[in-house]
């Protein structure tokens, strides 16, 4: 027999241990996943029975259950645990209404329900279930900034016409995108005035990527500094490695001594020492 005490105890086990492996504990809010996404269009798939660890989102009450739909207030006791009483009677519960969207779903109504289910372990639910048409997919651990940042990407290549492979151009930074899309107006508006003639979007992208953003990314995995940075990226590194080369060249110029540029690293107090070499690289390279 599924109980409310041992549901809550549960939820709090499961926070601490999500906390500590740096795992979203909190339902994902689906008004914040509509607007980030831009969900529009729905399609009614009806009634089926859906996966109670692929719910994991909600509408109002995404902080009363954890990302588990595990209860943590105690002022949930008294429906829950009269849904507890309906769910192990003989007459079940009614079916829940869920919102799809990619591999994920959100409660629209039946909160205590879900709750109930999966304390009492089991493996899915009956769902009324209405699906949001989405570009972005979502996984059972995301949080809000990993879908932004999903969204992001698959914005900068459709705003820029590249393709890429699934390990290219991946970000932990929400605005690295829209940087790197500045990144390539730069480019083509100088592309432009070398070669005296108007440069096309996706033309300036394709030299962009070849003659500015790979070289970098070759400097980064040819140093081995990606290990120095956990939880970062090459694509991470490279906005990193621009930005601060962007910086010495305001200051001194484009044809800046390296040994200027060195010493400038050296004395911020900004940089670890680690970052501090790999920018040494950097420049070297870009200023030889």
């Amino acid at each position: 027999m599924a109980d409310f005490d041992d549901a809550r105890r549960a939820a709090l086990l499961s926070d601490i241990r999500r906390f500590l492996q740096g795992l979203p504990r909190d339902l994902l809010p689906f008004g914040s996943v509509r607007e980030k996404l831009r969900l529009r269009h729905t399609i009614d798939r009806g009634i089926r029975e859906v996966p109670i660890d692929r719910i994991v989102g909600s509408i109002g009450r995404e902080r009363e259950f954890n990302r588990m739909f595990l209860p943590r207030d105690e002022s949930l006791r008294a429906r829950w645990e009269d849904i507890r009483d309906s769910a192990e009677g003989s007459g079940g519960f009614p079916t829940v209404e869920l919102y799809e969207v990619g591999n994920a779903y959100f409660v629209v109504d039946g909160h205590h329900r879900v709750s109930v289910t999966r304390a009492m372990n089991a493996p899915s639910i009956e769902a009324h279930v209405r699906e949001f048409v989405s570009e972005v997919p979502i996984r059972s651990d995301d949080s809000i900034e990993e879908l932004v940042l999903r969204r992001g990407r698959l914005d900068f290549l459709e705003a820029s016409g590249l393709e890429a492979e699934e390990g290219e151009f991946h970000l932990t930074q929400t605005d690295g995108y829209e940087r790197m899309l500045d990144h390539v107006d730069v480019h083509r508006y100088y592309l432009g005035l070398e070669q005296k003639r108007d440069i096309g979007a996706g033309e300036a992208a394709r030299s962009w990527r070849s003659n500015v953003y790979e070289p970098v990314i070759r400097i980064i995995r040819e140093s081995r500094v990606l290990e120095e940075f956990s939880g970062r990226t090459e694509t991470d590194l490279y906005l990193f490695a621009m930005d601060h080369l962007h910086y010495l060249r305001e200051r001194h110029g484009d044809e800046f001594p390296p040994a200027r540029a060195v010493e400038e690293i050296k004395a911020s107090t900004t940089w670890s020492e680690r970052a501090r070499g790999f920018l040494r690289r950097i420049v070297q390279r870009f200023s030889a």
